[in-house]
């Protein structure tokens, strides 16, 4: 394999836009799971929340 010096900074251009392509996608990744973290956590306060809600309604003053 003859590899000029032209041909070699063509390959370590090409691996520079890869790591940059996969650094990019993790990052969309990473902020995704995130934002479904955020979510999950919202919504397990608002059924705990509902939860306490439904049982204090399930109490009736005469009892």
């Amino acid at each position: 394999m003859d590899l000029t010096l032209k041909d070699l900074l063509a390959e370590i251009r090409n691996l520079s836009f890869l790591f940059y392509g996969y650094t990019v996608i993790w990052m969309f990744i990473v902020g995704y799971l995130y934002l479904l973290s955020r979510r999950e956590n919202k919504l397990r306060d608002e059924i705990a929340e509902l939860k306490k809600l439904v049982g204090d309604e399930g109490r009736s003053p005469r009892d």
